[in-house]
């Protein structure tokens, strides 16, 4: 009964981590899914998040359960050239994956089209994860005071209960989108939205130090020294995630540095 217990809720692990992982490797990036209410099947990227999370420690628990119960056929396994084998691919793959060999890397940049690939919204945020501001802040934004942004909602027949609540929150008491509630904003207002450098979607992180400078009208050298008199070393080949994390910082806060848009220290990311 123990043992069939077992396998069966490590199955069930193992078939809900594969639909959550293939969803998680096609989801649109989290400045997208957030901004126009990405779902899947009626569950949103949080949602997904969260049963990618609790399903695959459920998975490692009833995995290790299982590795007790068979415990010493596991560790016959050890012996012969099956172990030698699947040691060696194990490490290969690992390898692959860190040093961005193809094919590991071919797989990886095909899963980054196709979340690319998705819609892009019509309105761009103001500001990253502007769903997350209260309206208050994203009104300003829009030079309105609380209450006008306020009664303008209300006007277009949206419930907003206070200027502290987020645009993510108002657009879920209302069954739309963060984006809707920003162009609704934006059309009752007539104002103009604070152009983004790179749009939602463009993939800052992933492009490298060279395609932004060029995208900003400036030169690789110039971005590179920009960034060497703040202390951080890069080169044009690399990617801004890559220079951003290997420092503790964020991609955008690489960019704010290399466009001149950022005065006195950038803070670092907390470990």
């Amino acid at each position: 009964m123990l043992r069939k217990f077992v396998s069966l809720m490590l199955f069930y692990s193992l078939l809900v981590m594969l639909v959550t992982g293939v969803v998680l490797f096609i989801m649109p990036h989290g400045r997208v899914a957030y901004w126009t209410g990405w779902t899947l099947l009626g569950l949103d990227k949080d949602q997904w998040d969260d049963l990618h999370v609790i399903f695959g420690f459920l998975m490692l628990f009833f995995g290790f359960w299982h590795l007790t119960l068979n415990w010493r056929a596991f560790v016959s396994y050890f012996k012969g050239k099956s172990f030698v084998a699947a040691t060696l691919f194990t490490l290969v793959c690992a390898f692959g994956a860190v040093m961005h060999l193809p094919p590991f890397k071919n797989f990886i940049d095909w899963g980054e089209s196709i979340k690319r690939s998705w819609p892009k919204p019509k309105t761009m945020p103001p500001v990253p994860h502007a769903e997350l501001l209260p309206l208050s802040k994203v009104a300003a934004l829009l030079k309105l005071s609380p209450q006008e942004a306020v009664e303008l909602l209300k006007k277009q027949g949206l419930k907003v209960s206070s200027p502290s609540e987020t645009l993510k929150q108002i657009a879920k008491e209302n069954s739309t989108t963060p984006a809707r509630v920003y162009e609704l904003l934006l059309e009752s207002s007539k104002g103009t939205s604070p152009k983004p450098a790179f749009a939602p979607g463009s993939g800052l992180g992933m492009k490298t130090l060279g395609e932004v400078c060029r995208q900003l009208g400036l030169s690789p050298n110039v971005c590179v020294n920009r960034l060497k008199e703040r202390g951080i070393e890069a080169k044009p080949n690399q990617t801004l995630r890559e220079i951003a994390f290997s420092h503790g910082l964020y991609p955008y806060q690489i960019l704010q540095i290399i466009s001149g848009g950022q005065n006195g220290k950038v803070g670092k990311v907390g470990r």
